[in-house]
């Protein structure tokens, strides 16, 4: 039996006799990653060995890891039979880095460990302080409760980005890729990305005056990251401004950038705390536009720090702010609110920022000098996602299409198919005329040229 390579959160170790070595792997693995595995009783290549295992053996082994892996943590040991040889599998993990092993600190490059530079032990310290590795550990689900609709939308947009190399789509070996399953475990940071039972929260309000004690629309809805990030987009296009240009073709631009406002709403997400549960907020007002993330900015930096310095990001989930830079909503090196900038000062429109104890405030100042065009249901083409353009083009197209020839064409399930006709009808870009079998589509709103 072989157990395949040695990699940067796996080592194998012939026997207990190499335990020095293994505590040693386990410290670097732990600062590197944060959780992984040894298995005693197999050669460096993946073949097994076995060994003789005692009740002293598992005691010795246990006693030298609590002893001699700072800060403790508490590992899991088995001993497993393959082929009628026994071997010893050790997982581990641990939320409170830097550990020391022995009373060195090291980190795992490929599949050695090396020591850490200063420099390195101060920057993980820093990040350690910020950074939240619950995204990391088990999750209660299962991968049956992954939202499969959502996953395959995130895997087109990954794939057509250029940011994720996988010929088709496969649940579990893309999960996989993305860090969010291991072992036939879903971690947490799975679950509040694409989990059909997560229960992260986004409030969603309009208020009559700048501050917040009259609102006109409020509105709390749940789910998973990837489908509230959508969700909070739609609602925000819905109720700010649009300065409209009446030329040859009629032209819609909302008062701020879209890419402004989708940074911010989507660095919100990616840098929010997780245990416990948040609650996003997006506040609109008559002046302004202020969107809220329960976690606090580092401390001692402001986002004019990222702008002017060209400092990089420091990532509070990293593994959350990686699925989302995959499939290009987010900038992993830190020049997201560089980008924000850019944009608004464009379009010539103030921001500004407040860090405090219960979360980080962002706010877009709105313009007033604008020729409104706001409906209850007015949403820009820009909200659409690739998979919702597609539909509604190929309807265009095609008034009789049926959702079953839909859903042949875009390789997506009749079910799918129905929940995006359904979002664009909600959207006023469509009606649909007659019985399902018989009807047709009517399009009401026109693809701007």
């Amino acid at each position: 039996m072989n157990f395949g390579k040695e990699s940067e959160i796996l080592e194998f170790k012939e026997s207990t006799s190499e335990l020095h070595q293994a505590i040693e792997s386990i410290g670097a693995i732990l600062n590197k990653h944060g959780y992984g595995k040894v298995l005693f009783g197999v050669f460096d290549n993946g073949e097994l060995k076995g060994q003789v295992i005692s009740d002293s053996t598992i005691r010795n082994l246990t006693d030298s890891i609590l002893r001699d892996i700072e800060p403790r943590i508490i590992p899991t040991v088995e001993r497993i039979v393959y082929e009628s040889k026994e071997i010893i599998e050790v997982s581990f993990y641990g939320n409170h880095r830097p550990y020391s092993a022995f009373g060195r600190f090291l980190i795992r490059v490929g599949t050695q460990n090396r020591h850490m530079t200063r420099n390195e032990l101060i920057k993980l310290i820093k990040e350690e302080d910020y950074s939240n590795s619950w995204e990391k550990e088990k999750s209660s689900i299962a991968i049956e409760d992954i939202d499969d609709d959502a996953l395959k939308e995130y895997y087109g947009e990954a794939v057509n980005c250029g940011r994720l190399a996988l010929d088709k789509y496969d649940k579990e070996q893309l999960l996989t890729i993305l860090d969010l399953f291991h072992n036939g475990v879903i971690n947490n940071a799975a679950n509040i990305l694409f989990g059909k039972k997560a229960n992260i929260s986004l409030k969603l309000a309009c208020f009559a005056t700048d501050s917040k004690i009259t609102f006109t629309d409020l509105k709390v809805i749940k789910g998973n990251i990837y489908n509230l990030i959508r969700e909070g987009m739609i609602y925000i296009l819905n109720h700010i401004n649009w300065d409209i240009e009446i030329g040859l073709v009629r032209k819609e631009t909302p008062e701020i950038p879209l890419r402004a406002i989708r940074e911010i709403l989507i660095n919100a997400f990616a840098h929010a705390i997780y245990n416990p549960t948040p609650e996003i907020e997006i506040n609109i007002h008559p002046n302004k536009l202020t969107i809220f993330n329960p976690g606090s900015f580092p401390d001692g930096l402001t986002p004019n720090d990222f702008i002017e310095k060209d400092l990089s990001s420091i990532k509070r989930n990293p593994i959350i702010l990686d699925v989302l830079y995959r499939c290009k909503d987010v900038e992993k090196s830190g020049t997201g609110f560089k980008r924000m900038n850019d944009s608004c000062s464009e379009k010539n429109i103030s921001w500004s920022s407040e860090n405090t104890a219960y979360g980080f405030y962002f706010t877009f100042n709105r313009k007033t000098n604008v020729t409104a065009f706001v409906t209850p249901n007015v949403t820009a083409f820009s909200s659409l996602n690739k998979i919702e353009q597609e539909v509604f083009d190929l309807i265009e197209n095609n008034p009789k299409i049926t959702r079953k020839e839909i859903a042949m064409k875009i390789n997506k399930t009749i079910r799918t198919v129905q929940r995006i006709t359904d979002k664009l009808v909600d959207k006023k870009m469509l009606i649909r005329v007659g019985s399902n079998q018989y009807g047709y589509w009517e399009v009401i709103k026109k693809t701007r040229s």
